[in-house]
């Protein structure tokens, strides 16, 4: 299945997407995932899912994605599909919630939205399983994050103590999203969202970096 909003695409993380996905991590933080922790939650897809965003095929790339180009170039076995990569997505399944475990967008394509649609995959596949709530940590220190997750209707629940492994705490928030009037809520934010974005399609001189904000281990 795959999920689209104009020439993005998202679809489920293959295992040889992997090495795309850990290079935009080791991009977007301090301490990254290592490509086997993303390998064991794809090889335990009954209590996880993982996507990846891709970019357009057409209307060029920004003039910033020319040295990302040449790595991908480099790295052997990666096929067209998986060189399009730019962004990714971790949904762990609960009892009666889901939980946004990472997300992330190469910081080439930051500020665009594209961590918002991603999100926003995040909640609509939730009721879709019908579960009842979304959960996610965020650090104290983003706040831009906790902007675009209150946005979505996210409320602060608690603190977990030294949750990051550099010592930061993790604001723990939640949203619940099994009622009629926050579903028709997602429904407007994704007619936003889709306007947004279809003023924000990439050219060749486009070269914003500009990013949205992140999360437990991820930014957007």
């Amino acid at each position: 299945m795959t999920h689209e909003a104009l020439s993005y695409t998202i679809r489920p993380m293959e295992l040889g997407d992997i090495p795309t996905v850990v290079a935009i991590d080791q991009l977007s933080f301090p301490t990254p995932w290592p490509a086997s922790s993303y390998a064991y939650e794809l090889k335990h897809r009954n209590a996880s899912f993982y996507y990846v965003l891709l970019k357009p095929e057409e209307n060029g790339e920004p003039r910033s994605e020319q040295g990302w180009r040449r790595w991908l170039l480099s790295v052997p076995g990666l096929g067209k599909q998986e060189r399009r990569v730019i962004g990714y997505l971790g949904l762990r399944l609960c009892s009666s919630e889901t939980h946004i475990s990472t997300i992330a967008v190469h910081p080439n394509w930051r500020g665009k939205g594209l961590g918002e649609f991603l999100l926003l995959t995040a909640l609509e596949r939730s009721w879709k399983m019908e579960f009842g709530a979304v959960t996610l940590e965020v650090r104290p220190s983003n706040q831009v994050a906790q902007r675009l997750y209150r946005k979505y209707g996210f409320r602060f629940t608690g603190v977990h103590a030294g949750y990051y492994r550099d010592g930061e705490d993790a604001w723990l928030m939640a949203v619940e999203i099994d009622q009629d009037a926050y579903r028709a809520r997602l429904a407007e934010l994704r007619r936003n969202l889709e306007l947004r974005l279809s003023n924000h399609l990439p050219s060749k001189h486009d070269s914003s970096t500009t990013h949205v904000g992140q999360n437990p281990e991820g930014k957007l």
